[in-house]
């Protein structure tokens, strides 16, 4: 709680005494490493979950066709009849993707597996690494995992690559909170729910015999903020000095909602 009133406290500064900008780079290698291993998302899906929303950061070029399937199913609704986190291993991954809405998931059955996708360098797992979960050469499907810590064990394989990532933030209030009671799946010791019964029986499965799992209850697609497109616009009305004034005071506005939204306030 504090630390969201020092953010809240510093957006509102920042919105109230400068206009200076805040985009001259990383200053310190630390920062620097953060910006090359969480770059800037070519779009962002919000996710309601039983924990709290989170937020994944796709980014394109590190799995074309795993973005493009991922897209795919967020605008279909994929996700919005509940889809449980049925694998939650502490200190490596938490695995979804199973509808709890059996005729969805018999309909994504039927969809072709995607091929692997081919890119110049897969980048190494890192905390909150987002990717599909596959079996073999093109064998990907609905499944998802997110990376609970740096992995030096996950992307070797060809189906193995990730499409986005999780904010540290988003991993600690929400992600790191999910339940992991029933571990890892039977065959790895673990008493996790069975992937053929929850595709066959959906939700019922999860509610009746998995009660403390959490599950996603909605994704959608953010709102993209375009400061350079409201300025063009507000120029035509106001001139560019309100124009700015407006459009950066909207955007301090903007992450005021972020913030209270990650910290419930």
């Amino acid at each position: 709680m504090a630390i969201c009133l020092v953010l809240l406290a510093f957006v509102s500064l920042v919105g109230n005494t400068s206009a200076e900008s805040t985009e001259g780079g990383p200053k310190d290698d630390a920062s620097s490493q953060l910006k090359v291993a969480y770059p800037t998302p070519d779009y962002v899906v919000k996710c309601d979950t039983t924990k709290g929303p989170f937020r994944i950061h796709v980014v394109e070029d590190w799995a074309p066709l795993g973005a493009s399937r991922f897209r795919e199913m967020v605008e279909s609704g994929f996700y919005n009849d509940g889809v449980a986190f049925f694998r939650v291993v502490t200190n490596f991954l938490v695995q979804y993707g199973i509808s709890s809405n059996v005729s969805i998931t018999e309909k994504w059955g039927k969809v072709p597996p995607l091929r692997d996708d081919v890119v110049a360098e897969t980048p190494k797992f890192k905390r909150g690494y987002v990717s599909f979960a596959g079996g073999g050469p093109n064998s990907r499907t609905t499944q998802t995992f997110i990376t609970f810590s740096d992995s030096t064990h996950l992307g070797h394989a060809p189906w193995e690559t990730p499409f986005g990532y999780v904010t540290l933030l988003d991993m600690k209030n929400v992600i790191d909170k999910l339940f992991s009671g029933y571990g890892d799946m039977v065959d790895f010791g673990g008493t996790a729910p069975d992937q053929g019964r929850l595709r066959r029986e959906g939700g019922e499965y999860i509610k009746t015999e998995f009660p403390d799992i959490d599950l996603i209850e909605k994704c959608v697609i953010a709102r993209k903020f375009r400061a350079k497109d409201l300025i063009v616009k507000a120029e035509e009305k106001l001139g560019r000095f309100w124009s700015v004034v407006l459009v950066f005071s909207g955007a301090m506005g903007y992450l005021t909602n972020v913030i209270r939204d990650h910290c419930k306030l």
